[in-house]
């Protein structure tokens, strides 16, 4: 009776010990899952969910022998860097993801430095790292680049070259809808980005005025003027007219004369008509030629026809003079140049005061690539030094300096790191008085000059 109780005794506790519930953690992880989106605009952030499973397939936060999971990228900014078993809930953590310079970039996920498989959905490939594409965003400023001089009547080029809010050029554009307008010399054109390869459209245009002009691109969504260019006219100095005649004429019976105006440097004159003179046309013979002066309005891009006449039979030779009535050759284009380009009107003012700053930037912190005038106003002019290659490591302390001309205090420049991690120049002054002048010099170098107006 006692054997037969302690059997039943140790059956109920068998029984009872065969049904208790028994936890089963999940291994370590072996594997990522992910659907993303391997494009990146510049600029731009995209926030990625990863559930990360054992070898079954198992939600788990098991890191196994180490304490996290690193994350390593070859350029693009996470918003963490390491992942904690606390971070992960059920499996699943997100990572934000932003890129700035276009390129290819990458990123590993590291647990005892070794890579974590990562699988790829739809298609369900594996792979030891996440591919991304960064493209560049909408433009954000413009750069116009082209001769400082144009020649009247000659072809002239213009580049207008388009670049993203972080320096990229825009060459990538199905996902940017942006028109701007191109305004010269009384023409303008109409483009859409997505009207020409690459980054930079080429305007040409032939301008007939001897007079400067300025070359602005105008944002047809907001009608602001984002680009500017002021160039001024070469002036050409009469060199020699050239005179063709017929071989064989007859008295009293009209016979054309062709005349071309070069420039001392052999250049047909196109804008003849707005700066040269009359011409006289001076015979050998005793007859009389009629008529015998080429107003300069009757040429037409350096070229003039006129029908003549002459009046006595006899061997003659025609010679074109430039007319006397008018001022001697040398006090003419000096008359005209002095009228004509504003750019001389400023020079009268001799001996202009002026004084220079040059700012070298730590070779550490990056490659300065460009400089560009953001704002304008009466008592500011603020710039933009942009870097191609920045390293975040390196911060960018502010700095004030007094501007002083011939020991006078006129204003104060001051620099700053901007949110983007470029630099802010701004010259507190005022700009009725003087010119504000900037340009890179040497490797990571601005030079600003300050000149009295």
């Amino acid at each position: 009776m006692v054997l037969l109780r302690v059997f039943l005794i140790l059956l109920i506790f068998t029984f009872n010990f065969a049904n208790a519930a028994v936890f089963v953690k999940p291994s370590e992880i072996t594997y990522l899952e992910v659907n993303y989106n391997g494009t990146i605009v510049a600029g731009e952030s995209q926030t990625i969910e990863f559930k990360a499973t054992d070898t079954y397939g198992n939600p788990s936060n098991n890191t196994g022998l180490s304490d996290k999971i690193k994350i390593v990228s070859n350029g693009l900014m996470l918003d963490k860097n390491e992942i904690y078993p606390v971070d992960i809930k059920n499996g699943k953590f997100t990572l934000k993801v932003t890129g700035r310079k276009a390129g290819n970039y990458s990123i590993q996920f590291l647990i005892n430095d070794k890579p974590i498989l990562i699988k790829v959905y739809p298609t369900n490939a594996l792979t030891s790292s996440l591919q991304f594409k960064v493209i560049n965003n909408k433009a954000d400023f413009i750069v116009i680049t082209s001769p400082d001089r144009f020649l009247p009547g000659y072809p002239y080029k213009v580049n207008i070259s388009f670049y993203d809010k972080e320096g990229n050029p825009v060459v990538t554009k199905y996902h940017i809808n942006q028109s701007f307008t191109i305004v010269a010399n009384g023409t303008s054109k109409d483009i859409d980005l997505k009207d020409f390869s690459g980054e930079t459209y080429q305007y040409e245009i032939t301008p007939y005025t001897v007079k400067e002009f300025n070359i602005e691109v105008i944002d047809k969504s907001t009608n602001k003027k984002v680009a500017s260019k002021t160039i001024q006219p070469e002036i050409q100095e009469i060199g020699k007219i050239e005179i063709e005649t017929p071989n064989d004429i007859e008295v009293g019976k009209p016979f054309k004369l062709v005349l071309k105006a070069f420039d001392k440097n052999g250049r047909l004159i196109k804008v003849y008509d707005k700066i040269g003179k009359d011409v006289i046309l001076k015979t050998t013979g005793t007859g009389e030629l009629i008529p015998n002066k080429v107003p300069k309005e009757a040429f037409s891009d350096g070229i003039a026809q006129v029908d003549v006449i002459y009046t006595k039979s006899e061997e003659i030779k025609i010679e074109p003079v430039l007319s006397q009535e008018e001022k001697s050759s040398e006090e003419n284009l000096k008359q005209t140049k002095m009228s004509m380009l504003k750019s001389e009107d400023k020079e009268v003012k001799q001996n202009k005061e002026k004084t220079s700053i040059k700012l070298k930037f730590p070779i550490e912190l990056g490659d300065l690539s460009r400089i560009v005038e953001t704002t304008k106003s009466e008592n500011s002019v603020s710039l933009k030094a942009i870097f191609s290659k920045r390293d975040l490591d390196y911060e960018v302390k502010k700095y004030e300096k007094d501007i002083s001309i011939n020991s006078k205090n006129i204003g104060k420049l001051v620099f700053y790191e901007e949110p983007d991690h470029n630099v802010r120049i701004v010259l507190y002054l005022d700009t009725n008085k003087y010119n504000v002048n900037y340009k890179l010099t040497e490797k990571n170098s601005v030079e600003v000059e300050v000149e009295e107006k």
